[in-house]
């Protein structure tokens, strides 16, 4: 009865998945716009060199959709079909900084590589564990962020994508790169360990540093 239960319970899980996400495609592809030869041929171009350099032989759709002031970018799949969304504010913000807008691409292309969006929901009981499931999270962010910068021309490109998390779309061209990449040192200590530890995300501060330098200790 157990059993039963349990996989009653994973079945009306995976449908109340399917229909949240074919809203989320339907609005994807309702109101974004697919990169292709014809539609943005540059960015397109980036994207197919990414994917080279990644070695994925199957490409997933490409797609811009508006981000409403926010720097972000994400990876999606639905039965199998992968997709990758810059949000049009990342666009505009990496227009003259293409390492920077690779580094994009590329990180959301790791997501994909790695198949982290495949089985979420088995790993969806450990994800609530203590800790454990923080950490994961936070692996995958720093795996994803390599990826970024092996399809980034520089690892300071790839950095300063990552600063433009924190300085918004104009900030990062001025931005002091060294003084920046020391604020890494301030993130020890028992609160700054803490909050990390429990986040999803590491502090931006050690991604860029990391990126920065892959054998960094942090």
């Amino acid at each position: 009865g157990t059993f039963g239960g349990a996989l009653l319970g994973l079945a009306i899980g995976f449908v109340l998945y399917l229909f949240a996400q074919s809203a989320l495609i339907a609005h994807i592809k309702g109101n974004g716009i697919e990169l292709s030869e014809a539609q943005f041929p540059d960015l397109h171009a980036q994207f197919a060199a990414c994917c080279d350099q990644l070695q994925m032989k199957e490409r997933p759709k490409a797609y811009i959709l508006n981000g409403n002031g926010g720097l972000n970018a994400f990876a999606t799949k639905f039965l199998g079909t992968q997709f990758v969304v810059l949000m049009s504010d990342v666009v505009d913000a990496m227009e003259k900084h293409v390492d920077g807008v690779r580094f994009y691409i590329g990180h959301e292309l790791g997501h994909l590589r790695m198949k982290h969006l495949s089985g979420a929901l088995l790993r969806w009981p450990a994800m609530w564990l203590p800790l454990l499931g923080a950490a994961y999270s936070r692996a995958r962010e720093t795996t994803c962020d390599r990826h970024g910068l092996a399809c980034s021309g520089s690892s300071e490109g790839a950095a300063r994508a990552l600063a433009a998390l924190s300085t918004g779309p104009k900030g990062w061209k001025t931005l002091d790169m060294s003084a920046y990449l020391g604020q890494a040192k301030h993130s020890s200590g028992f609160w700054m360990s803490f909050h990390e530890l429990t986040a999803g995300y590491p502090w931006l501060t050690k991604r860029a540093a990391r990126v920065m330098n892959t054998e960094a200790e942090m």
